[in-house]
């Protein structure tokens, strides 16, 4: 007798939206960036979105999530990490939500006193929750067009600072450059070519990487990091 299987449904992926946290929401609308603020860093990390748990704002967890974001680099020296989703305490699934993208980072080997030259940057100036995969054109909808215009300015101006960004990332900006002219009409970014794409702009320097939640981000980890230790003047070239 052959047995019948029963089909199993897939949970529909989350909507992609601004965060249900209003507290979380005015925190970024303020400090619209994690780590050290980006007119004082060195090194930036350009990504599309902060993603959190849906969940979080309903546990006791929230209360380090609050306090990063009033101050990330007091927060590194006080928890010797860079982010709360990297405390044993975490209470959530630790494969999803921006969780990969931190854990793969903490693998830079990076310390609390780098805290003062680290800042994360995104696209969009709110929490998000959700897969922005499943829901690309929320995301475009989402964006905020003073808010680019900042980042245009922390890349194009010239105060010495190296940024980080992803393919998927670098393909946001290019279509960003589309539909806002003139915004980022400065890019070279070309997702045809082969080569990492790399450009100096008036004495900052843009790099290529993969994806942090990507597993092939671990055979980029130490030529990012000696990127980090050269552009801060640690190591010799």
């Amino acid at each position: 007798m052959k047995r019948q299987h029963k089909s199993i449904r897939e949970k529909p992926a989350l909507p992609f939206q601004q965060h249900r946290s209003p507290e979380l929401v005015a925190l970024f609308k303020s400090r619209p960036y994690q780590g050290q603020d980006p007119k004082k860093a060195s090194v930036l990390f350009l990504s599309s979105d902060a993603n959190y748990s849906p969940k979080i704002t309903g546990h006791n967890f929230f209360e380090y999530i609050l306090r990063y974001h009033n101050n990330s680099v007091a927060f590194w020296k006080c928890y010797k990490c860079h982010h709360p989703f990297l405390l044993p305490c975490y209470p959530f699934n630790k494969t999803k939500d921006g969780v990969p993208f931190h854990r793969n980072f903490s693998k830079l080997g990076l310390g609390p006193e780098h805290a003062k030259h680290i800042s994360f940057v995104e696209l969009l100036n709110i929490p998000t929750q959700g897969s922005k995969s499943k829901s690309i054109n929320s995301f475009y909808q989402l964006l905020d067009l003073e808010h680019l215009k900042d980042i245009e300015s922390l890349l194009f101006e010239g105060n010495h600072k190296i940024c980080f960004i992803s393919r998927g990332v670098l393909q946001d900006i290019k279509k960003i450059k589309k539909t806002y002219p003139p915004l980022f009409n400065w890019l070279e970014y070309d997702p045809a070519s082969k080569e990492q794409y790399s450009q100096s702009i008036n004495g900052n320097t843009i790099r290529e990487i993969y994806h942090f939640s990507s597993s092939q981000i671990h055979g980029q980890l130490d030529e990012i990091r000696r990127g980090i230790d050269l552009w801060l003047g640690t190591v010799n070239d």
